[in-house]
């Protein structure tokens, strides 16, 4: 049993709580999500949880905080590691290996167990999370969601009895979304205790046993998945949570199109990429053309060919065989760098500044809309934070308010709604909506089917480094539909 007592945490580096006042019990076999806005004091719940907070993040901890009576917050980390198995939002900051064998190995070496105890989990494990095909590869060489598998299926080798997951579904295609599902209800089965830290809340409302409502850092409201779902739109969207329920309407009525004043046209011909040491192309685009006048997203299972496409057009990746041309100009890889921005999977990789405020205005060639962009993405509060101390969606907000400052005319961005509540999501699409009105030309990764259908006009699907499908907005009101038919419970 996990019990918390008039717990309160407040990070060395700030004057507000983070957390104030927790009471909360779980009991053993438990399957608990915790959701609300972003920043709200998720994560640093479960730093308490995992021995995170006082072992490795700093600052005033007070209350009664235990784990079956004999863990506390005095305990040595070890003490933790030995009963909580932790996923963050950001997987890679949890590897300690370059090959996903070895990955799996580390956490039960670590703890000094047997070879072939060893072995004889990673065969287990492996089969059970369906990854039999990655043990050999190298870490670096993996997508963004067979990362975050490979993450938990790590976390889960030393047998835990308490799972933290930090936005597990955060990069998973929709497939390998429907595998975690399967994944957690083996471990609810199981009796392993569940904690879940998630916005995307419809894959889990046939498994969860309660949903916790965090606001300002305090549990505001406890509901069963019956009574969340019962909850009035109006109601929801106060608490900035997404529908446990996933809908998707074909004619979204918040999709405000501004199309771009003057139309430009990229277009594409014969773009391939084969990675080195890899025997096949990552992908190849034989012909495509890209207007500023709509909206693209673009989707696909993990390991598509996705990311490496639009590294392409933002001249990332070396030695591309293409022709690319805008306006009937060949663009070098040179231009493509000059007038491309990307807000990349992970924004860590892009913050570098002492505070925001900074951060924002790093290489900025539109300042006079700083004031715009801070009240539309909400960042006011933000300003003179490190990004560094910033939540995975506060993060988020940030990369994409530098990203319009930007001035580029080619903006591109990958899963921009990674760690974001439903308000946040909400100011999101109206920013890239505003965005297209300044003649910008705009393509968006996503396995978020709710944000890609209030916000694109058209959609690129990719499966093996192709492009499958190309779906005007006429075409698109059929595929969701027939999307929510067949693969939306």
């Amino acid at each position: 049993m996990l019990e918390f007592k008039a717990v309160n945490f407040t990070y060395q580096e700030n004057n507000i709580p983070a957390i104030q006042d927790i009471n909360l019990t779980i009991k053993a076999g438990e399957f608990i999500v915790l959701t609300g806005k972003s920043g709200c004091g998720k994560t640093t719940l479960s730093r308490i949880i995992n021995g995170l907070i006082p072992e490795l993040y700093e600052g005033q901890l007070e209350g009664n905080f235990s784990i079956d009576s004999t863990i506390n917050s005095q305990s040595e980390i070890f003490q933790f590691t030995e009963k909580v198995g932790s996923v963050f939002q950001n997987p890679k900051t949890q590897f300690f290996t370059t090959d996903v064998l070895s990955e799996l190995a580390f956490p039960c070496e670590n703890v000094g167990l047997e070879r072939q105890i060893i072995q004889e989990r990673i065969i287990e494990t492996a089969k059970q999370f369906e990854i039999e095909h990655l043990l050999d590869r190298d870490m670096f060489s993996l997508s963004g969601g067979e990362k975050q598998i490979i993450a938990i299926a790590s976390a889960y080798m030393l047998r835990p009895q308490i799972l933290i997951l930090d936005e597990p579904s955060s990069n998973l295609d929709f497939q390998t979304t429907n595998k975690l599902q399967k994944i957690l209800a083996k471990f609810k089965s199981d009796g392993l205790t569940v904690i879940i830290i998630e916005h995307r809340l419809y894959y889990l409302r046939m498994l969860a046993d309660y949903f916790w409502i965090i606001e300002n850092g305090q549990l505001i409201e406890k509901y069963t998945p019956a009574q969340l779902i019962n909850l009035l739109d109006t109601q929801r969207q106060a608490l900035g949570i997404r529908a446990p329920k996933l809908f998707i309407n074909p004619t979204p009525v918040n999709k405000k199109t501004t199309p771009a004043k003057q139309q430009q046209i990229l277009s594409i011909a014969n773009l391939n990429y084969k990675y080195p040491k890899s025997s096949k192309l990552a992908f190849s685009i034989q012909a495509l053309q890209i207007s500023n006048q709509e909206i693209i997203g673009i989707i696909g299972e993990n390991g598509a060919g996705k990311s490496s496409f639009v590294k392409a057009l933002c001249g990332l990746l070396p030695s591309i065989s293409s022709k690319l041309t805008m306006d009937n100009q060949v663009l070098t890889k040179h231009k493509l760098i000059q007038q491309s921005f990307m807000v990349f999977q992970d924004v860590n990789y892009q913050l570098f500044c002492e505070n925001v405020h900074k951060e924002l205005l790093l290489k900025a060639k539109q300042p006079e809309l700083l004031e715009k962009i801070v009240v539309a993405l909400d960042l006011k509060a933000l300003l003179h934070r490190h990004p560094s101390s910033l939540s995975g969606g506060e993060k988020q907000r940030v990369a994409i308010g530098s990203a319009i400052l930007s001035g580029k005319k080619v903006i591109i961005f990958d899963e921009p709604t990674s760690g974001l509540d439903y308000f946040h999501m909400q100011q999101v699409i109206q920013m890239i909506h505003y965005l297209q009105s300044l003649n910008v030309m705009i393509l968006i990764i996503s396995h978020d089917l709710e944000f890609l259908n209030e916000t694109c006009q058209r959609l690129l699907i990719f499966k093996e480094g192709q492009i499958t499908d190309d779906l005007s907005q006429k075409q698109l009101t059929e595929f969701w539909q027939s999307f929510q038919n067949e693969k939306v419970n």
